[in-house]
């Protein structure tokens, strides 16, 4: 079943508190982390995440790291309980260093793609990962929208990586277009203005989640 992850990026960040009490009843929570120097946007410090992680304890919680030094996040996050952590294959020069380490915690260990970064770049690493996370959007200065040529990477990676790995989308994703990662292989979608800009979060999550029941 496809899984929906509401972005709490996405939010209200005046009232952090509300906007995660709007999606009690649903299972996951995505974070992104991002530091101003990896992605011109800055989002959550440590102790915000912190601050989330204590007030959002029934939530299955994952981290996307856009930063330019992911290993200083890692023991934070790790002793947070993060399901899972995503780093980008563009921000280190040994990728396997950063995924051992989370995995050796017990968590899923991710990489995450931006544009420029072909999907056979990640084949050396595929018995070191549990999912990859394609970004459908990228810093554009143009709104981040979502880009419709990222289908065929999509397509591509459900090809040539082993069914064992999970395929992650992210940005720009919306009603218009969700269906179409999903038919080209994304089996865990993360949603951020799709659902925090609806007046009912949680019914959009679930909404989008029945949407998908019967896909496999």
């Amino acid at each position: 079943m496809i899984k929906i992850l509401p972005s709490i990026a996405s939010a209200n960040q005046l009232n952090l508190q509300e906007e995660i009490d709007k999606i009690r009843g649903t299972s996951y929570l995505h974070i992104d982390i991002e530091d101003g120097n990896f992605v011109p946007n800055i989002t959550f410090g440590l102790k915000t995440i912190k601050s989330i992680c204590k007030y959002s304890t029934e939530f299955i919680k994952d981290a996307h790291l856009l930063v330019t030094n992911p290993l200083l996040y890692f023991d934070d996050l790790l002793e947070l309980n993060f399901e899972a952590i995503a780093i980008h294959y563009e921000s280190m020069d040994y990728p396997l260093v950063a995924l051992n380490k989370i995995r050796k915690k017990g968590a899923k260990a991710g990489l995450a793609l931006n544009f420029k970064t072909d999907v056979n770049d990640v084949l050396a690493f595929v018995d070191f990962l549990d999912y990859i996370l394609i970004m459908c959007a990228e810093p554009d200065d143009n709104g981040e929208k979502y880009n419709s040529q990222i289908i065929n990477k999509i397509k591509k990676a459900r090809e040539i990586l082993p069914k064992k790995i999970h395929i992650f989308v992210d940005g720009g994703i919306n009603e218009s277009n969700i269906e179409e990662v999903v038919s080209a292989g994304a089996d865990t979608v993360v949603l951020g203005r799709a659902i925090w800009q609806n007046v009912n979060p949680l019914n959009r999550i679930i909404n989008f989640t029945n949407q998908f029941k019967e896909v496999e």
